[in-house]
């Protein structure tokens, strides 16, 4: 619209004030003419919409907002951890300005707001809008990754596999994040227990990684949760395999247990080697529980059926003291494990599980230790 007399100044801002008290002002507005332009055709200013309120909102303690001035309040909120006041300010762009192009940022804030406080259902719902309704933002992908993670979080896990294969299908998606979607995408899998379509996707995503570590730096970090995931994989199959009677059958059964001890425990192997501290701490909990569930495995084995209840006694304790030797072996596998997240600062919940394990092994090994001699004998 071009104005160029005062009357049509007068009731074109008369116009506008009245749509300002109705809710906001339009999103497009022509800024007028000057005399030094009276030549040049009219611009066209885009700006955000505006609401004008004649007292404070209820909720928001707001008289007059446009969508910036939310997100930016919602964004200091978040970073003072008050999750639930932030949420109502991004909430709110999503409600009075759809439009707006803070809409994508604000309903990803929204979602990490309410995986913050425990609500994950409703965080869900604010990623599948990014995912669904906004494939071109900016925010698309990082949104996809925690719709995915945010499924596997409820035990939704084919839901998961499916948006994440959404993902993979994205065109231009960096090797990292092509990594990252692999290594979830694994998870989801074994979460639906197939274990097969698991391992495929882990080791895919390590040939992906491996393919191109050379030519610019990648975290080691998906490698390295890949290449863990792989070992529970071993780790389970090695908690399944059973010892069973006669004494023939339990001797292979044992060797086959064993094998499958030493499989896991490369694979745990190779996960410290990719040096991330995390995984490496929680590699080496895995590598003593290994040992630890040996020993109960074994101290949970049958009693060959042709012994007396004397003997199966007698028996009993000689396996328990040969049996010392796998709680010493976890317990110095642990031990090397608090060396190591002493040196990288490694604070984790696996550095603590690590702690908790290692005291309590380490009552056992005391408890199966022969009394000292009194004093003079």
């Amino acid at each position: 619209m071009r104005m160029t007399s005062p009357t049509t100044s007068m009731l074109a801002c008369l116009s506008t004030l009245w749509l300002a008290l109705a809710g906001c002002l339009p999103g497009k507005v022509v800024k007028p003419d000057t005399p030094a332009q009276t030549e040049k055709p009219a611009e066209e200013v885009l700006m955000e919409p505006l609401h004008i309120g004649l007292q404070p909102d209820a909720d928001l303690g707001l008289v007059d907002f446009d969508a910036s001035t939310l997100f930016h309040e919602g964004l200091r909120l978040h970073e003072a951890e008050s999750y639930a006041d932030a949420l109502r300010f991004f909430d709110r762009i999503l409600s009075e300005f759809p439009e707006s192009r803070y809409c994508s940022a604000a309903a990803y804030n929204a979602g990490r707001c309410l995986e913050m406080l425990g609500r994950t259902r409703e965080a869900i719902e604010r990623y599948r809008l990014i995912a669904d309704s906004m494939p071109k933002s900016k925010d698309w992908v990082d949104a996809m990754f925690r719709l995915g993670s945010a499924l596997v979080d409820l035990g939704r896990h084919a839901e998961a596999v499916a948006e994440l294969e959404r993902l993979l299908a994205r065109e231009g998606l960096s090797v990292s994040d092509r990594v990252d979607a692999f290594v979830l995408q694994g998870e989801a899998h074994q979460g639906t227990s197939e274990l097969l379509r698991a391992e495929h996707t882990f080791r895919a995503a390590l040939r992906l990684f491996r393919a191109h570590e050379r030519e610019k730096y990648l975290d080691p970090a998906p490698a390295a949760r890949s290449e863990f995931r792989l070992a529970e994989l071993a780790f389970g199959r090695f908690e399944a395999a059973p010892l069973r009677l006669p004494e023939e059958r339990m001797q292979a059964d044992l060797e086959a247990k064993a094998r499958l001890l030493l499989t896991a425990q490369s694979g745990f192997l190779r996960t410290m080697r990719w040096g991330d501290p995390e995984w490496a701490v929680a590699a080496g909990y895995r590598i003593g529980k290994l040992y630890l569930d040996l020993h109960a495995a074994m101290e949970a084995a049958p009693v060959p059926g042709d012994l007396s209840e004397e003997e199966a006694e007698v028996y009993r304790d000689m396996l328990r003291k040969r049996l010392a030797v796998l709680l010493r072996k976890a317990l110095r596998v642990f031990e090397m494990t608090l060396q190591l997240a002493g040196r990288t600062r490694s604070d984790t919940a696996w550095t603590r599980v690590v702690q908790t394990e290692m005291e309590r092994v380490e009552k056992l090994v005391l408890g199966l230790l022969d009394p000292l001699p009194e004093p003079g004998t």
